[in-house]
């Protein structure tokens, strides 16, 4: 973990997202923010440094160790922010349909049309997120 990455530069690119792309129009409230100095752990193992973030119930989690730079942070919450927008219901009855089949939580994470949908959201707006706060997110 980068000395730079921290719960500051976290909640400005929360905050960038939030003007940004708005509320979700599947909940009234903006996301919570949990933020963990640690890797975070998948059941699905395809990461071998660790989770970089999730979506679950309202609330994004950050694990900072598992994140190697500051554009890869804004790429993380964007990311997650997407998983936000999108109907977590709709997430969960995919998921279910395909591991109904026999497939693994790893095969249906590879791909989950949110999934996909929010790494091309992620690749498209990451970089224009860490360009915009660039100055911000390095200010001492």
């Amino acid at each position: 973990m980068k000395k730079t990455l921290n719960r500051d530069c976290i909640l400005l690119i929360l905050d960038w997202c939030c003007n940004k792309f708005k509320k979700s129009k599947h909940r009234n409230v903006y996301p919570k923010l949990r933020v963990y100095k640690t890797s975070g752990m998948s059941i699905t193992g395809f990461n071998d440094c660790g989770v970089r973030g999730t979506y679950c119930g309202g609330t994004i989690t950050i694990y900072l160790k598992s994140i190697d730079s500051v554009l890869q942070l804004c790429q993380t919450i964007i990311h997650e922010y997407k998983h936000y927008l999108l109907s977590e219901k709709e997430y969960e009855k995919i998921q279910t349909k395909y591991l109904k089949t026999g497939m693994t939580i790893s095969e249906v994470t590879d791909i989950h049309p949110h999934e996909k949908k929010a790494n091309n959201f992620e690749d498209k707006w990451g970089v224009i997120c860490f360009n915009e706060l660039r100055n911000k997110l390095y200010k001492k």
